[in-house]
């Protein structure tokens, strides 16, 4: 669905001005990736609005999204899919309530996920050079480790399921980790 509205625009994007300099295909990639920005927001804003839990679900798709731009993992192949589980998956996850042990070892699980296997699948999803993936790698430690001192269990939930994401990758993506 989201493919198919970001092919629809990029095609009357390219009618209304046909000298544009960007090809097609770069408008409907870029298209696709604001469709679906859009969309697990929107979504995730409706869960919200119906659950009361709208401040835990930022926090979770916050730290997904950012960690998830650090360290790669498993992409789902159709946005429209990808919207509804990230979003369907923060609002279920703002319904939780976790202990504190639960919360550090949640912590503990994706950051061991984050040293073993990140990143991982990055390479058609960013500009950044692969020398500097082990930097990556260490602001995405780093930013896991906060979670220690901070003992939020929506980030513990965040980052367990990036690292979940990851190991996913490594297994049905046959990645070199």
């Amino acid at each position: 669905m989201i493919e198919a509205a970001a092919w629809r625009i990029a095609k009357h994007i390219k009618s209304v001005v046909p000298n544009h300099p960007a090809p097609i295909e770069d408008l409907n990639h870029s298209l696709i990736i604001s469709l679906n920005f859009f969309s697990v927001v929107g979504l995730s804003a409706i869960g919200s609005l119906l659950t009361g839990h709208g401040k835990e679900a930022a926090i979770l798709l916050i730290a997904f999204a950012i960690l998830r731009q650090l360290t790669g993992g498993l992409h789902l192949e159709s946005s429209t899919w990808c919207a509804v589980a990230t979003a369907g998956t923060a609002t279920l996850l703002s319904l939780v309530t976790l202990n504190h042990l639960t919360t550090i070892l949640l912590s503990a699980v994706g950051l061991l996920c984050i040293v073993i296997f990140a990143p991982a699948g990055i390479e058609d999803q960013t500009i950044i050079p692969p020398r500097f993936y082990p930097i990556l790698k260490v602001a995405g430690m780093i930013i896991i480790s906060s979670n220690f001192l901070l003992s939020s269990p929506y980030l513990a939930m965040a980052f367990f399921a990036q690292g979940i994401m990851l190991v996913a990758y490594v297994l049905f993506k046959g990645g070199e980790k």
